[in-house]
């Protein structure tokens, strides 16, 4: 599956969301769908058949048809499918209809945090108040994401809490210096270790991955809070005006002076 290092931003409108426990007759009828089908298996087996082919499907595994694709499904009877399943249209970043960069089945590794999305939108679901579709809409956009990064699609953190834990410290501390060592007895793992994961989740080394924060955070103080490169240098914890502005051209690509230009 190829890996995206650009930025993927999907935007979900649910226009029908159920958590099914399937009956030994359920079946979909055969239909061209207009939406995108986006189901996870929770239990049991079954066959989705798309375009022709037939997908046997089972626990783990997440379905996804988009837009113009013939559909129709069937479950086991000895073993009927449990499936939390979502018919959505989806859109970009500018609000033009997108596609999710995924095949027909993938197998997923069991996730606490998708569980508990999941869980939390069928709550929403069930209370039905003024919220509940915006609300369950944004845990759907996470679900997006995780899946994303746990399917290798994208490099990020969010697969692993220990990376997490990472970026939560440096963030804490972005004022000043911290090392490799530092980071890692705040993890409560080698410094070595942390760097492997580091690489493994977003493709940097800790080095890369501390200086990576430092230079969004202060892009962002730039060009948002409109506070001068002398004072970015400082807050984000960079030795002088002329490191900073070396490491940032580096990394962006452009010189802090014209980041509020370039970006506003």
């Amino acid at each position: 599956m190829k890996a995206y290092t650009d930025e993927l931003f999907f935007i979900p409108q649910i226009i029908y969301y159920v958590n099914r426990v399937c009956t030994p007759d359920w079946v979909i009828e055969r239909q061209n769908i207009d939406f995108h089908d986006f189901t996870f298996v929770l239990s049991g087996e079954g066959e989705y058949i798309v375009d022709d082919v037939v997908y046997p499907v089972t626990k783990g595994d997440l379905v996804y048809i988009p837009p113009g694709k013939w559909r129709e499904a069937n479950t086991s009877i000895e073993n009927p499918l449990e499936l939390y399943a979502f018919n959505m249209f989806l859109f970009d970043k500018e609000f033009k209809p997108a596609t999710l960069p995924l095949p027909v089945i993938s197998k997923l590794e069991y996730d606490p945090k998708v569980d508990h999305l999941l869980e939390r939108i069928r709550q929403y679901n069930a209370l039905r108040e003024a919220t509940s579709n915006m609300q369950a809409t944004a845990q759907l956009m996470d679900i997006f994401s995780q899946v994303l990064v746990n399917l290798g699609v994208v490099q990020g953190t969010g697969s692993d809490p220990r990376v997490q834990k990472a970026a939560a410290y440096v963030t804490e501390n972005i004022s000043r210096h911290i090392s490799a060592a530092e980071i890692g007895a705040a993890v409560g793992i080698h410094p070595g270790y942390l760097n492997k994961l580091t690489v493994k989740h977003t493709g940097k080394t800790v080095s890369r991955f501390i200086t990576n924060i430092r230079v969004n955070m202060a892009e962002e103080a730039l060009v948002y809070e409109g506070i001068s490169v002398s004072a970015a240098a400082s807050r984000f914890g960079f030795s002088d005006i002329y490191h900073f502005s070396k490491v940032f051209k580096k990394n962006k690509g452009y010189p802090p002076s014209t980041a509020k230009t370039l970006l506003r």
